[in-house]
C-alpha cells in the first residue's frame, strides 16, 4: 500500500492527493461466506493547474511577438494568461488574460527589444505557477526620429566638417547615414547632393563655394529603411565663421516675456563665438536685432500680450556673422483680466 493511503474501520484516507490518485472505488468485504462488493464511487482530484510548457517563439515584427506553448496539464484549463516585461525592468510583469488558445500574439511593444514573456494556466480552483520564463527581441524598423545635434563648423574657405549623434529612436542597428546638402533651399531634397556615411558620425563636405550659405540636412537608415531627415543646418562656407546655433527653443515666462535657448555652435579656439545676434518681428512688422555677449539664452521682455512673434538667431566670431537658425513662432499669452466686485 503506498505510503500516502492510509485505511481506518469504514474510512479510507489519501494525503496529498494528485490527479494520478482519481479514478474509481470499490469497497470489498469478505468473510468465510464470501466476498460482497459496495457501489463503485468515482473520486475526482481538483488542484492548481501545472505550469504551462515554456513559450516558443513563433513569429515577430517590430512592435509584435507571437507566443507558442504546450498546455503541461492533462485536463483541459480555464484560460491562459501571459505575462511579460522588458528584460531590463524589475517593474511588475504586465498582463494579458482570459487567453483561450495555446498561441497569441503580444502586440503594442518598442521595436528592436528585448522582452521577458511568461504563461500561467488558471482552472476553477485558481492561478497555477508560471511557465519557464523566456527572452526575446522584437525585429527592427526604420529610425522614428532623425539624428541628434547636428552640427557644423568650416574647416577652410570650401571645406566644413558635419557632426551629429544617433537618433534617440533608432529603432534597430543604425547601419548608416545620409548628408544632404544644398546652396540653394528651394530645390526639393531628392535634388540636393548627398554622400553616405557608415561607420562614423561627421563628414567632410569639400568644394564648397566659398562665401555661400549651404543648408545641410541628416538622416539615418537601419536595414529596414529611412528615418526622417534632422532639420536645416546653415553653415557659410567662410573660414572661422560660426555654423548656426543648433535647438532653438522659445519658453513663455509670462504675457510680455520669452526665454530663448539653444546649443552654441561647434568651434575651434581662433574661432570662438564673440556674440550673438538676435532678429526678432511682430507679425508682418519690420524686424528689430540685439546683439549681445555669448551665452546659451537670452530673455527677451517688454513683448506685446497675446502676440506672435518670429525668432532668428546667428553667432558671431571675429571673422564675422555666422549663419541664422531658421525661423521658430512663438505666442505670448493673453493678459489675465480680473474682475473686483464693489459692495
Amino acid at each position: 500500500m503506498p505510503l500516502n493511503v492510509h485505511m481506518y474501520p469504514g474510512a479510507l484516507q489519501i494525503d496529498q492527493s494528485e490527479e494520478t490518485d482519481q479514478g474509481k472505488y470499490e469497497c470489498v468485504a469478505t468473510n468465510s461466506e464470501g466476498t460482497r462488493y459496495s457501489t463503485p464511487a468515482n473520486l475526482y482530484v481538483r488542484a492548481l493547474p501545472n505550469p504551462p510548457g515554456a513559450p516558443v517563439i513563433m513569429e515577430r515584427s517590430a512592435t509584435s511577438i507571437t507566443l507558442m506553448w504546450d498546455s503541461g496539464n492533462p485536463l483541459p484549463v480555464s484560460y491562459y494568461i501571459i505575462q511579460y516585461r522588458p528584460s531590463s525592468s524589475t517593474d511588475p510583469f504586465k498582463e494579458i488574460d482570459a487567453i483561450a488558445t495555446t498561441r497569441y500574439s503580444v502586440g503594442g511593444l518598442s521595436p528592436y527589444s528585448h522582452y521577458h514573456f511568461r504563461v500561467v494556466a488558471v482552472n476553477s480552483i485558481g492561478h497555477g505557477p508560471p511557465s519557464q520564463t523566456v527572452e526575446a527581441r522584437t525585429a527592427e524598423q526604420a529610425p522614428s526620429s532623425p539624428p541628434r545635434r547636428v552640427r557644423g563648423r568650416m574647416l577652410s574657405g570650401s571645406t566644413a566638417m558635419v557632426q551629429w549623434e544617433e537618433p534617440e529612436e533608432a529603432n534597430g542597428q543604425v547601419v548608416g547615414y545620409r548628408v544632404y546638402y544644398t546652396s540653394d533651399s528651394s530645390l526639393p531634397v531628392s535634388q540636393w547632393e548627398k554622400e553616405m556615411v557608415r561607420g562614423a558620425n561627421f563628414l567632410n563636405i569639400r568644394d564648397l563655394t566659398p562665401n555661400k550659405t549651404y543648408y545641410i540636412r541628416v538622416l539615418a537608415f537601419t536595414a529596414v529603411g529611412d528615418g526622417p531627415l534632422s532639420s536645416d543646418l546653415h553653415i557659410i562656407a567662410k573660414t572661422g565663421v560660426p555654423s548656426q546655433p543648433t535647438e532653438l527653443k522659445a519658453e513663455v515666462k509670462s504675457e510680455t516675456s520669452i526665454l530663448l535657448s539653444w546649443i552654441p555652435p561647434a568651434h575651434s579656439g581662433t574661432d570662438a563665438i564673440t556674440g550673438y545676434e538676435l532678429i526678432y518681428r511682430l507679425g508682418d512688422q519690420p524686424e528689430q536685432k540685439i546683439s549681445f555677449d555669448p551665452s546659451s539664452s537670452y530673455l527677451l521682455k517688454n513683448l506685446k500680450p497675446f502676440s506672435t512673434y518670429i525668432f532668428q538667431l546667428a553667432a558671431r566670431s571675429k571673422h564675422g556673422l555666422g549663419a541664422f537658425t531658421s525661423e521658430i513662432t512663438v505666442q505670448t499669452p493673453q493678459t489675465r483680466m480680473f474682475c473686483v466686485k464693489l459692495l
